[in-house]
């Protein structure tokens, strides 16, 4: 992704100053809430705060950067930095008029890079490794509900869809369950090498 050239990252005027770190390109919270019109930085903080489960390392991080301080002193701070698919998801959560083209354009340079062979769609195991877990998570919340409530009442009125969900149920389970274990074990390994 260093291929990106700074003039690429302009949206609607805005520059942004970008960060170089591990081979990838990042944005700030700060040129993230400029750029999608939200007057308080903070408000991208707001965001990943309500959301930090749905990024991936690879989505985001925080660095510690030398930043103006008090009577222009610089000082190190810890700063939240978001890769271009960061900034993407958290333009899916903002809720600025500027969000929608934001979404648009981030994508269009994504998509642009990928063809031009800078940035690898290698598939990202962490990533889906940790959706495999949401989505374990989200099934095992249903079954639970489900044991609890739905089929004792489902039962009473001898209701056929009992039967049904049960099996659809357990089959959502066992499948998540083995996306997640194997897709953990995969991320694991590319750690390793």
């Amino acid at each position: 992704m260093n291929i990106v050239a700074k003039s690429d990252l302009n949206f609607h005027g805005y520059s942004f100053n970008t960060v170089s770190e591990v081979g990838a390109i990042w944005l700030t919270s700060t040129d993230l809430a400029k750029a999608l019109g939200y007057k308080k930085t903070d408000a991208i903080s707001q965001i990943y705060a309500r959301n930090a489960d749905e990024f991936s390392d690879s989505m985001t991080m925080t660095l510690n950067m030398k930043v103006n301080g008090i009577n222009n002193s610089l000082r190190n701070k810890a700063v939240r930095v978001y890769s271009l698919r960061g900034a993407h998801l958290v333009a899916m959560f903002a809720t600025t008029d500027k969000a929608k083209e934001f979404r648009r354009w981030v994508l269009d340079i994504l998509d642009r890079e990928v063809v031009t062979g800078n940035i690898n769609p290698a598939f990202d195991f962490a990533m889906y490794a940790h959706n495999a877990k949401v989505a374990y998570d989200h099934a095992m919340f249903i079954r639970e509900k489900w044991v609890e409530e739905l089929r004792p009442a489902l039962r009473l009125i001898s209701s056929p869809l009992a039967v049904k969900l049960e099996d659809h149920l357990s089959t959502l389970g066992a499948i998540t369950f083995g996306l997640r274990n194997g897709l953990s074990r995969a991320a694991d390994k590319g750690k390793i090498h």
